[in-house]
C-alpha cells in the first residue's frame, strides 16, 4: 500500500483534526498523534443483551488513521457501545459501510462520522454483517421509530 511523505501525512492528520473541530458532528477526543478519535454519535440504535433487544440513543465508535490513510486500508471503524445492528457486527465492532468498503483519498473522517449516522438511522439488512439483527429489522421495519405517538389525554383536574 502507498503512504504518503511523514510531513504531508501530518499536515493531512491535522487538517482531519481541524474539519471535525469544526463540524457539528458530536463531541470527539483524538489521541495527540491524531490517529485515533472516539466519536459519541447520538441517534436511534439497538442493543441485545441476554435475548432482550432494547433502544439506546447513545454510540461510542472509534476510528483508527493508519500510516496508509489516506490511502484505501488506511481507515478502519470500529463500534465500541453495544449495537444490535445489521451492518455492525457486535463481537468486534466492525463496520460495513460503503465509503469505507469504496475509500478514496479524498475523502474525510467527518464524511465517515457522516457516513455512520446514516447508517444508524437506516440499516441496510439486504446486506448485512449480522443477520441476526437484519432477520430483525426486516420483521421489525419500524424498530428504529424512537419517536412516540402524542398522548392524547383529558386534563388532569385537581382540586
Amino acid at each position: 500500500m502507498p503512504w504518503l511523505p511523514e510531513a504531508i501525512w501530518k499536515r493531512r492528520l491535522e487538517s482531519e483534526l481541524v474539519l471535525m473541530s469544526e463540524s457539528n458532528s458530536g463531541s470527539f477526543s483524538c489521541s495527540a498523534d491524531k490517529t485515533v478519535y472516539e466519536i459519541v454519535l447520538n441517534g436511534p440504535g439497538l442493543s441485545k443483551e441476554g435475548g432482550t433487544v432494547s433502544k439506546r440513543g447513545t454510540h461510542l465508535v472509534r476510528v483508527l488513521l493508519k500510516r496508509e490513510f489516506p490511502y484505501a486500508g488506511g481507515i478502519e471503524v470500529t463500534w465500541l457501545s453495544p449495537i444490535f445492528h445489521p451492518n455492525i457486527r457486535s463481537e468486534d465492532g466492525k463496520v460495513c459501510i460503503k465509503l469505507i468498503n469504496q475509500w478514496a483519498e479524498g475523502q474525510t473522517v467527518k464524511q465517515v462520522v457522516d457516513a455512520l449516522k446514516q447508517l444508524l438511522e437506516n440499516p441496510n439488512p439486504a446486506s448485512p454483517l449480522n443477520h441476526e439483527a437484519a432477520d430483525y429489522f426486516e420483521a421489525n421495519p419500524n424498530a428504529l421509530n424512537f419517536a412516540e405517538p402524542p398522548a392524547f389525554r383529558k386534563p388532569r383536574i385537581v382540586g
